[in-house]
């Protein structure tokens, strides 16, 4: 019998990371260690005080059995009191707040929620690949929007054509930005609300990297801006900040419209999150502070010794002022992909090339925040042999 796949299924494009996992799976199985400088997670270990809370969680007798579509009253009013705090954003816990199975999952949702087959998405590049899966999932097209360095990988839109805007539903954002590691101001999200409103555009801000931004205060956040709630939402990770990205969960924030289609689309493809992940969480947000203080100081100590290292090299790079990479361009005479096998087989360096991240990314590479002190010795022992072998 011939299975025949839907459509739907087969114009999603493939991962565009499975290929280059291949290889780098290719090459660790030859016994030669490698440096992971590629890993797009931080490297610090889950606090014990999370992980006793997930151990008693899990021995209680309402934490096995269905839970509330929406999730535990307790843990959506603690993230209102954390916005809050942290914030100083106003947010209903009732209708203005939607957990998400981690953010992946919530962003790739968002399209089909909003987008009808056709319609047209914006899409800022280079930027996280896997935004592309969930709106062809919804049968819409790209348009890709081109980040500048000369305009700090923000999006200029005095750049986009009436014509564009006019067919456009859809904006994807991204700050810190992943592969870049740019950071958003507070009058570019306001540019961003007055832009939107004029053109009938839905904003989605991707807020995954929250806690690292290497600026004094706190990572400038949509949904401070005035009108913000009116044109779209905001996502953040627990992933990343509290290093429990195997427990899948986060949430966004935002216009109550798409926040109670976002929660109608969890109840029909979910269920609920489990109860022990939430208590998890409810217990990481009361600890914010002190779980998190280390962040800025740990990576703006690894982005100045390895920018330093990377200048003396000769190399051009973007420094971050957020999130947990380095976007750097390549050797002359090579495009990202080369670079990166070069990196890999020789070296035994894994990076991420960085046409995976869209256009304007083939002269680039990835290079990840996400390594001990001893690993940055070591990254930068191979760095300075390449160049002697180049």
């Amino acid at each position: 019998m011939k299975i025949e796949l839907s459509k739907t299924i087969k114009n999603i494009p493939e991962n565009v990371f499975y290929p280059i996992f291949k290889l780098i799976s290719d090459e660790s199985s030859n016994g030669n260690p490698l440096l992971n400088a590629g890993i797009g997670v931080p490297d610090s270990d889950t606090p014990e005080l999370l992980l006793e809370t997930l151990e008693k969680s899990i021995r209680k007798p309402e934490n096995m059995r269905y839970g509330a579509f929406d999730g535990k009253n307790e843990l959506l009013e603690e993230i209102s009191h954390w916005l809050k705090k942290t914030y100083n954003i106003d947010a209903n816990p009732k209708d203005e707040i939607a957990l998400v199975f981690g953010t992946k999952a919530g962003l790739s949702s968002l399209p089909s929620i909003i987008l009808n087959p056709g319609d047209t998405t914006l899409l800022p590049v280079p930027s996280y690949p896997d935004y592309i899966q969930g709106i062809a999932l919804a049968g819409a097209n790209i348009e890709e929007i081109i980040l500048k360095e000369e305009n700090s990988y923000l999006v200029d839109y005095s750049s986009i054509s009436s014509e564009l805007a006019e067919k456009a539903k859809l904006i994807f954002l991204n700050y810190p930005s992943n592969p870049i590691g740019a950071v958003a101001t507070k009058k570019f999200y306001e540019e961003t609300v007055q832009w939107a409103e004029k053109n009938n555009i839905i904003v989605i801000q991707d807020h995954a990297y929250s806690d690292f931004y290497y600026k004094d205060g706190v990572s400038p956040c949509f949904m401070q801006t005035a009108g913000a709630k009116e044109v779209g939402v905001e996502f953040f990770s627990f992933s990343k900040n509290f290093s429990i990205s195997g427990l899948r969960i986060g949430f966004a924030v935002g216009n109550k419209e798409i926040i109670k289609a976002l929660r109608e689309y969890n109840t029909i493809f979910h269920a609920n999150i489990y109860g022990a992940v939430q208590d998890t969480v409810i217990t990481a947000l009361r600890n914010h502070s002190e779980l998190t203080r280390h962040i800025k100081n740990t990576y703006r100590t690894r982005i100045e010794k390895i920018t330093r290292k990377l200048d003396k090299l000769g190399y051009s790079f973007y420094k971050p002022e957020g999130g947990i990479f380095i976007w750097l361009k390549v050797k002359e005479g090579f495009n990202s992909q080369d670079f990166f096998e070069l990196l890999l087989k020789k070296y035994r360096i894994v990076t991420m090339p960085g046409h995976v991240f869209g256009s304007g990314g083939n002269n680039y590479i990835r290079l990840s925040l996400s390594l001990s002190n001893n690993q940055i010795d070591t990254l930068i022992k191979k760095l300075e042999q390449l160049n002697k072998d180049l």
